[in-house]
């Protein structure tokens, strides 16, 4: 018996660009159209309160500038005066208005982008564990994980959202009394991103557990992590590889902002697919019995 190993996404590639392929036709297209319909959709939507949220952004920049040339700096109290005038301006609560919305929307749509792109995670897998697949074992294989994978995603996320803000507090608190610790906590603040992917790396297996097994929420947190134990430097390289191409989408941009904000949503949509596959071909390879060749006489 060979030791699973997750391969490199070189190894990979053919199987995982193909994400319009699946053996029950039409599956891939419906759920491609409805992805993009989430993605692009709710961007429109959002489309006039981030503009608001653009018009605020500014008018508190103006109001900020005013009060400070209003104030006498040298004044011990002028912090605090500043702090009272800017909590008290109507600007500030359409500012956080407008961001709580914006929040609220994204994470809507990376509710329902998650949800959707999760049955085409598990019909892949359907297809891999069967020459015949068909419609209800892709429903019957998502209905049978969709509790366990709500119920694990909903504490996985605000137990890091609890972590994050408790963590911030601690250390603006430490700032205020210690104000030469800005700079370490500065630091941490930009190393943010990369302890979340670091997550991502280490929970690469947490959602397609749920399709493959019947294992529980709680017992997921150590099985996920232990089989992505001893492969996380190559699945890291891989999911740089998706990472890389999200940042590279995000970086693209034509001259109507409409049409901009269709490509970006029609090629997100693809990477998300794409990533899916990538899961599920590397969580086969570590999972799925591998025989040695027999030794030549």
């Amino acid at each position: 018996m060979i030791e699973n190993r997750v391969g490199h996404f070189i190894m990979y590639f053919r199987k995982m660009i193909k994400f319009h392929d699946l053996k029950v036709k039409a599956v891939p297209q419906v759920l491609f159209v409805l992805l993009l319909a989430i993605s692009f959709g709710i961007r429109i939507a959002a489309r006039p309160i981030v503009i608001d949220y653009s018009i605020y952004l500014q008018q508190m920049a103006n109001t900020y500038s005013e009060i400070m040339s209003s104030q006498d700096l040298r004044d011990p109290s002028a912090m605090l005066k500043i702090a009272q005038s800017l909590q008290e301006s109507a600007v500030l609560q359409n500012l956080l208005s407008a961001s709580l919305k914006i929040i609220g929307i994204f994470i809507l749509q990376r509710i329902l982008l998650m949800l959707v792109s999760y049955f085409y995670l598990g019909a892949y897998l359907c297809d891999h564990e069967s020459e015949n697949s068909s419609l209800s074992c892709y429903i019957g294989k998502y209905k049978k994980a969709l509790t366990r994978f709500v119920g694990f995603n909903l504490i996985f996320y605000s137990a890091i959202i609890f972590i994050l803000f408790a963590g911030l507090f601690i250390l603006s608190f430490a700032a205020v009394l210690v104000p030469v610790l800005i700079l370490p906590i500065m630091l941490i603040s930009y190393l943010l991103p990369a302890g979340w992917f670091i997550l991502q790396v280490i929970f690469i297996f947490k959602d397609i557990t749920f399709l493959d097994t019947g294992v529980t929420i709680w017992r997921n947190f150590k099985l996920s992590t232990r089989l992505s134990a001893g492969n996380r430097l190559i699945i890291g390289v891989n999911i740089f590889f998706i990472s890389f191409l999200n940042v590279m989408i995000g970086m693209f941009t034509v001259e109507s902002q409409l049409i901009s904000m269709f490509i970006i949503s029609f090629l997100e949509v693809i990477i998300i697919l794409v990533r899916q596959r990538l899961v599920a071909l590397m969580y086969l390879s570590r999972t799925r019995r591998v025989i040695a060749p027999p030794a030549e006489g």
